[in-house]
């Protein structure tokens, strides 16, 4: 009898049930938000709706207020002529930020998610957005649709010289847009060569990319395997507790009959869909979310050895070949008086091409490492760069790039005020200064949403900030059981393939 109690096959059933039902309900919840998650760029009801701050954890209410504005620019004709956007929607002011005003769209109850703005005349701003482009022919008051209607317009940049629009859609595709001539073309772009690749990533670059789901294969590969991994998680926990409940109910419950049949095709079909089908398939998934999901929790400890390991093009998965342009482009800025030279920023770095997109080189930025351009701005002859976990840049007319120190991390606009300061736009705040004087804290109060969007609610309960701030240990403690759960459920398979 003992003997077959602590056989080996018995003993692994055991802890893997074991190890199931106490991480099935937070599993099945990391599966559930990190779905939603992975779709923050694209699903609207995640930022345009939400909860009362009243009843949210401070920690998430502060984070909401700081994240919701990601773009801010001053009217270079009118600098008390002001606008503010993000994922929620658009204000205006016309007394530099003392009031606000929700901006008002043609043809929409909502606001679309906005992606970039710009102005390109006294009262004309151009407004890239979930929805196509928008034109403001009244500071960001009013606003109508001219082109790409349903499309995602991730960037764009303004040609005073040929008055011109150059944008990006879904970070893919570029298009030219001439204003006078109401005249749209797209241009053809050549993948970059392998020359010009750096040769290195970090470690927190590669693990952030991994887990946020585009550091695999291309757009939208990538992310569907996020995605099935997220169902999986969800689906894992289900039909492992009903495979463990049923028999049970069954025993139980003998006043209900229940034929043989039915309780034998019940078992066999949770069993196929729980280990031959969803546990095979989100394996490898499942281990790398794990595994990348307890170094982010603790990224603030472990940034400065997670940026100093370096992973070079031999360990590098397919998706950092750039064998493609597909949701790779987070901006661009196109130059005066040369139409056939462009840039875009991208995870890997800043590349230029001088002929519209057929031949691509990199921009030294930091030796031969990799940058990613979260953030790519032009305004008159200067280019800036908002850097993700990275320095930020700027290029004073034609001269050298040069880091930017003290305007904070990853910025998601640059301005110019009045007096021509750079205003640099981050989660910290509004920075303004110029590079010989240093920068200082802006007094301008951006506006808000009165309500937390869904998606700061969501993130903080995938992280466990929404519940206490040392809820890392219990994800940390879950994940472990996650790696586990797929060696033994992988060797449970092994011996008993189907049934």
């Amino acid at each position: 009898m003992l003997s077959k109690v602590f056989s080996p096959r018995w003993t692994l059933h055991r802890i893997h049930k074991w190890m199931g039902l106490i991480a099935a309900i937070w599993l099945l919840v990391l599966g559930l938000t990190g779905f939603l998650l992975d779709h923050r760029d694209t699903w609207r009801w995640l930022w345009q709706g939400g909860l009362s701050e009243n009843i949210i954890t401070e920690s998430i209410v502060d984070k909401s207020k700081k994240g919701q504005i990601k773009y801010y620019q001053v009217n270079p004709y009118e600098p008390q002529q002001q606008v503010a956007a993000g994922l929620t929607g658009l204000w205006w002011t016309d007394n530099s930020g003392k009031n606000w005003f929700r901006a008002q769209f043609s043809s929409s109850d909502t606001s679309p998610m906005i992606s970039s703005i710009l102005f390109s005349g006294k009262n004309e701003l151009w407004i890239a957005s979930d929805d196509g482009v928008w034109l403001s022919e009244d500071g960001g008051q009013t606003a109508i649709r001219k082109l790409l209607p349903e499309q995602w317009v991730s960037a764009l940049s303004y040609d005073v010289s040929t008055n011109t629009l150059m944008g990006v859609v879904e970070r893919t595709s570029i298009f030219q847009y001439s204003i006078e001539k109401n005249n749209l073309t797209w241009l053809e772009l050549n993948a970059v060569k392998e020359s010009s690749l750096p040769n290195e990533i970090n470690l927190s670059r590669f693990t952030r990319d991994i887990h946020y789901g585009r550091g695999v294969f291309e757009i939208p590969l990538s992310l569907l395997w996020n995605d099935i991994s997220a169902v999986a998680m969800i689906v894992l926990p289900l039909t492992g507790f009903l495979f463990y409940w049923m028999p049970r109910r069954w025993k139980y419950n003998k006043q209900k009959k229940i034929s043989h049949k039915y309780k034998k095709q019940s078992i066999r079909w949770l069993f196929r869909l729980h280990g031959p089908t969803f546990g095979l398939i989100s394996m490898i998934p499942i281990l790398y979310l794990s595994i990348t999901g307890i170094l982010l929790d603790h990224s603030d400890g472990l940034r400065s050895w997670m940026k100093s390991v370096q992973v070079t093009r031999g360990w590098q998965t397919p998706v950092y070949n750039l064998s493609s342009w597909d949701g790779e482009i987070y901006g661009i800025v196109s130059y005066p008086n040369n139409e056939n030279k462009l840039s875009v920023g991208t995870r890997l770095g800043l590349f230029t091409s001088l002929d519209r997109g057929q031949n691509w080189q990199r921009e030294k930025l930091v030796s031969n490492k990799s940058l990613f351009i979260w953030t790519l701005r032009r305004h008159k002859e200067n280019i800036y760069i908002g850097g993700m976990g990275g320095p930020n840049m700027v290029k004073v007319k034609q001269q050298d790039w040069h880091p930017v120190k003290g305007v904070g991390h990853m910025p998601s606009d640059i301005t110019l005020d009045e007096n021509t300061n750079w205003m640099w736009k981050s989660r910290h705040g509004i920075k303004g200064g110029r590079l010989e004087t240093g920068f200082s804290h802006s007094h301008i109060i951006l506006p808000t949403s009165n309500y937390v969007p869904w998606f700061y609610i969501i993130d903080g309960l995938h992280s466990g900030a929404l519940i206490h701030p040392q809820w890392k240990w219990v994800n940390d403690f879950i994940a472990v059981l996650a790696v586990l759960l797929v060696i033994t459920g992988l060797l449970r398979w092994w011996r008993k393939k189907w049934i």
